[in-house]
């Protein structure tokens, strides 16, 4: 007799396996870049092997979102400016006609999207296993590996686990998400042997959980944690010196967590399927500023033409430098999101207990028991113009009112930010944009003046409403 889970499973299965025709159009699509690829190396006088790789080579790949991954594969003689100047330009004149994306990871590749399908040119070395010169070198393998221990059962449960990932915002190793990677899901169902079982296991990870398929290391995790410092360790099965699960955060880890233990309690499609997050419009903002009594601030970047994950580096670089400001100058921060079209609006956002903090702040001297400290603490501050009152004893230590120098946030950002921010830690990239005088601070209301872009309106609705989409029915 069917369970409530598998009733739910067999729902989504329906609709995120593909069926025929889609397979065709899809394989027909990835014959006819991958002959395109082909010409543009012969072209080029570039003695590469074309091949299919990814989710869509392994047959993994959730319907209506085809990820097609080319790889253009060199000599592992030839210098690293091949990957980064010749592959690059075969792979535009590959998709010519289309609008190619820069991407990164170690090094760059192309994508674009044809129709609603998604397309990678992904260039690596032609390598030996275990004698990588890049990152990417180890996919071919991956795909390999893949598809020797698959069959048809498990390929849908790596694809319930994908879309589970998916719905509840934990899926994608790139550096905006910070989640689980294709690979890595397949990795965990190949451990766990079923979607049920990887969730099951989730819900009773701690810190610093080992999967280790192929036992490179003999269950010797003392070994493993010696390596690795990530709070899940999963290791490559073709390659014992890499975790699988390295770009995966802190709070993907526990959101994935979380959610599977949500969905065994009461499994619905939702986690896999969430409802759409709808458009914040100004006078629910209006509404949400007057019921939290907070402050919110926002740093707006223009446009930086770089590739999308070094975007993403640059700004969550920026954001924990502007925290690390604020708290430095006394100021409570409550939460900080940021947001990026990835074209021409990238905007960090701090929500603060109160943008303008009080005149006057306390100030913890040493304890009296400490006569050297002490003395200096007097000697600074008995008679400092600074000095509002004090200094007393406070049971065991000295203490004293000083006024602040800098009261307002929005000042204290600017005035930081003045020269580029480099002193405060601000990444070249952004620093050079501020330089310029491209970029902005907006405090409460002026946020509202990007409303008129959905993805930015949706995104804010959904970080100020907090609870995430899984957790609205979960308990009740």
């Amino acid at each position: 007799m069917k369970t409530e889970t598998d009733r739910t499973l067999s729902k989504v299965l329906e609709k995120i396996v593909p069926q025929k025709s889609e397979r065709n159009s899809v394989e027909n699509l990835a014959k006819k870049i991958m002959s395109k690829v082909v010409d543009a190396s012969y072209n080029s006088s570039l003695n590469a092997k074309v091949s299919l790789e990814g989710s869509v080579a392994k047959d993994t790949w959730l319907s209506e979102e085809a990820d097609i991954d080319i790889f253009l594969q060199i000599d592992s003689k030839l210098e690293r400016k091949e990957l980064e100047t010749t592959c690059m330009e075969v792979a535009r004149q590959a998709i010519k006609g289309y609008e190619p994306i820069e991407r990164f990871t170690e090094h760059p590749y192309i994508e674009t999207l044809i129709g609603k399908t998604r397309v990678n040119i992904v260039p690596c070395y032609r390598v030996e296993k275990g004698k990588w010169k890049s990152a990417t070198d180890r996919t071919p393998y991956h795909t390999a590996y893949v598809k020797n221990h698959l069959d048809n059962k498990l390929r849908n449960e790596i694809r319930l686990l994908k879309k589970f990932m998916k719905g509840i915002g934990t899926y994608g190793a790139e550096i905006r998400v910070g989640g689980f990677s294709g690979m890595l899901c397949e990795t965990l169902i190949l451990f766990y042997k079923s979607f049920n079982e990887t969730i099951q296991a989730a819900t009773s990870w701690k810190e610093r959980t080992v999967v280790d398929l192929e036992k490179h290391y003999e269950r010797d995790f003392e070994e493993v944690l010696d390596l690795f410092d990530q709070s899940l360790i999963v290791i490559d099965p073709i390659d014992e010196n890499r975790n699988v699960s390295a770009a995966v955060t802190e709070k993907k880890l526990w959101e994935f967590v979380s959610a599977s233990r949500l969905f065994l309690k009461k499994p619905d499609t939702t986690f896999f399927f969430p409802p759409r997050v709808k458009r914040l419009n100004r006078r629910q903002f209006q509404n949400i500023l007057s019921k939290r009594g907070t402050n919110f601030i926002g740093v707006q970047i223009a446009n930086i033409d770089v590739p999308v994950d070094v975007i993403w580096s640059q700004i969550y670089k920026a954001e924990k430098s502007i925290i690390n400001l604020l708290r430095s100058h006394g100021f409570s921060v409550l939460r900080t999101f940021s947001f990026s079209n990835e074209k021409d609006l990238n905007i960090i956002i701090v929500e603060l207990e109160n943008r303008i903090l009080s005149k006057t702040m306390k100030h913890l001297g040493p304890p009296v028991e400490k006569r050297t400290e002490s003395e200096k603490f007097l000697l600074t501050h008995l008679r400092n113009k600074d000095t509002i009152s004090g200094p007393w004893i406070e049971k065991n230590r000295w203490v004293t009112h000083k006024k602040r120098e800098h009261i307002d946030a929005k000042q204290i950002i600017r005035e930081n930010l003045s020269n580029g921010g480099r002193k405060i830690g601000i990444p070249n990239l952004i620093a050079n944009q501020i330089v310029k005088n491209r970029f902005r601070i907006l405090v409460d209301n002026e946020i509202q003046r990007f409303f008129n872009i959905p993805e930015f309106s949706s995104f804010l609705h959904s970080h100020l409403k907090g609870k995430p989409s899984w957790l609205e029915n979960s308990l009740e």
